[in-house]
């Protein structure tokens, strides 16, 4: 049936999450040369509560762990049972997330081959529907005595396998697992002839559930290494999204900026789930000047940048207050500004550096104002926001068909068609440091596509 060694795993957990959930049971079974080599398996010490619905799922209790090991105790063992085998699990990237980050905890690597069942089954079975071990274990009558414990779901898997290989022949098995170890790390659903369709150009790229509605929409100049990038990844927002994705549609735009742009107006069209859970930065950390007794000072805000706000005074704007306050620090050692006059320092009198000689003095009017503002546009000229360097919002062609996006101070505001009719407009407009950035740099080499807005 297999060429090469292979252990069927699965494990319960305590969540749905390998970041804020540990293993709570772990079952492996080594296959080689046709049989049955080595069953292993055992609860395990979560070292964290077990929350009622697992407990309603699996049965295992907190009673049932008293005495188990954790999982250090039995990780010698369980990567002996996996030396050099192509681990396989039904939704595999679940089961192999979670072990390889208690195998991290420990400080041990893990990174195995990996085989998924579902995709085993959706390559053989693709008439059927559903995929889930639930429907395998009722169409094709696998014995299983307590459903939801990792022995018995480790062994439904092993019985599946030798079912589709005896059901579908030797050549055909060995091509669904050809087809899978070449591209291990794709969702389970997703037909990898849409994946070689896909250019490495700038673009955007749509992941769609099993409805062909969106779920997710993203940006690249790289379409088909970021595409594939997504699924590498075992954080749980890219498992989650993985284990929906049954299609990709991608639009090749020729430039970083146009992708940017039409990545905006379709989260506004389509309004895809994930992008809504995973908004964008709206408050930001900014510094703002401002001037005591004619010396420049700095001040961190949180807050948004909005078409009413005076660019002029924003020197800064970084995602949270923590990166805020490292930035003015490093500027403020390197260039030997006042902290006082900084925002680090609260004081009556001079600063505690002027007393270590780095400060010249600014605090207590000993350097003169011309020379000490000089030296602080000098220091933040890289990190202050640009002014907008036009009088109001302008248009920028986004594709052929004429449409063009509306920008007002480094802010998308909407879009509109070839004549000039507003598409979509944003109610709420926010800005985006990497929208600012790219959009910056697209006027500065591009004045001339830019036209007025009325």
């Amino acid at each position: 049936m297999f060429e090469y060694p292979v252990v069927f795993v699965d494990i319960e957990t305590t969540g749905g999450s390998y970041r804020n959930s540990r293993v709570l049971e772990v079952a492996a079974i080594r296959y080689e040369n046709g049989e049955i080599v080595k069953e292993f398996s055992t609860l395990i010490d979560p070292q964290t509560h077990i929350p009622q619905t697992i407990t309603s799922i699996t049965g295992i209790t907190s009673a049932d762990i008293i005495g188990a090991p954790v999982f250090e105790d039995i990780a010698d063992e369980l990567l002996e049972i996996l030396d050099g085998a192509v681990f396989v699990a039904h939704n595999v990237r679940f089961d192999y997330s979670f072990l390889k980050q208690e195998f991290s905890l420990i400080g041990t690597a893990f990174s195995p081959r990996l085989l998924c069942t579902v995709r085993l089954s959706r390559y053989l079975y693709a008439g059927e529907k559903g995929h889930s071990l639930e429907k395998l274990i009722a169409r094709h009558s696998i014995p299983v005595l307590d459903r939801h414990r990792a022995l018995e779901d480790a062994r439904a898997i092993l019985y599946f396998s030798q079912l589709a290989y005896d059901q579908h022949g030797e050549e055909a098995f060995a091509a669904a697992l050809m087809h899978q170890l070449k591209s291990q790390s794709l969702p389970p659903h997703l037909d990898l002839n849409e994946l070689e369709e896909i250019g490495n150009g700038p673009g955007v790229y749509i992941f769609k559930d099993d409805t062909h509605q969106p779920i997710y929409v993203g940006k690249s100049i790289t379409l088909r290494k970021r595409v594939l990038s997504h699924f590498q990844s075992t954080s749980p927002k890219e498992v989650k999204i993985s284990q929906q994705v049954h299609h990709v549609e991608t639009v090749p735009t020729g430039s970083e900026l146009a992708a940017l742009l039409l990545e905006s107006k379709l989260i506004k069209e389509l309004k895809p789930l994930y992008n809504r859970l995973l908004r964008r930065v709206s408050s930001y950390a900014m510094l703002v000047k401002k001037e005591q007794d004619g010396y420049s000072n700095l001040t961190v805000v949180s807050g948004s940048v909005g078409n009413e706000t005076d660019l002029s005074t924003i020197y800064g704007v970084y995602t949270n207050r923590i990166k805020a306050k490292q930035t003015i620090d490093e500027l403020t050692r390197l260039y030997r500004l006042c902290p006082k006059l900084m925002g680090l320092e609260k004081s009556k009198a001079a600063c505690f550096s002027y007393s270590l000689g780095r400060c010249k003095g600014a605090c207590i009017g000993e350097e003169d104002a011309a020379t000490y503002n000089a030296r602080f546009e000098i220091a933040l000229e890289r990190s202050k926001l640009s002014e907008w360097p036009f009088e109001g919002p302008v248009t920028i062609p986004v594709n052929q068909a004429g449409e063009k996006v509306v920008i007002e101070n480094w802010i998308v505001q909407g879009f509109s068609d070839e004549d000039g009719n507003e598409m979509i407009v944003d109610s709420e407009p926010n800005f985006d440091l990497d929208e600012y950035k790219i959009i910056r740099r697209f006027i500065k080499e591009n004045r001339h596509l830019i036209g007025g807005y009325a």
